[in-house]
C-alpha cells in the first residue's frame, strides 16, 4: 500500500491532500518525501490513540467501569481525522 519509491523533488501534494493536512497541523515542503509525512501522521495518530486509552483507564480507576461507547466513538473520529492513513501514497501527489 505504501511501496512509493523516493521521489525527485519538488513534490507536488494533491489540494485536497494539503488541506487535509494542513487541518492536521502538518505543512509538508515541496522536498519533504510523502514517506516520512506519513510516518509523521502514524505518529501522532499512535500518541493520540494511547492518550485516550490512557484517559480511559485513568477514569476507571477512579469511577470504575466506564462505558465503552463513547471509547469507540472518539477512536471512530480519530480514524476519521487520519483517514490519510489508508490513502495510498501514490494518491498523495500528483
Amino acid at each position: 500500500m505504501h511501496d512509493l519509491p523516493e521521489l525527485r523533488v519538488p513534490l507536488s501534494y494533491r489540494p485536497d491532500v494539503q488541506s487535509a493536512l494542513r487541518a492536521l497541523g502538518v505543512a509538508p515542503r515541496p522536498t519533504t518525501q510523502p514517506r516520512l509525512v506519513y510516518s509523521f501522521l502514524r505518529a501522532l495518530y499512535t500518541f493520540e490513540i494511547r492518550e485516550r486509552k490512557a484517559r480511559r483507564r485513568e477514569l476507571e480507576r477512579f469511577f470504575g467501569p466506564q462505558p465503552l461507547a463513547d471509547y469507540e466513538r472518539q477512536i471512530e473520529e480519530l480514524r476519521s481525522k487520519y483517514f490519510l492513513l489508508r490513502v495510498p501514497l501514490r494518491q498523495w501527489v500528483e
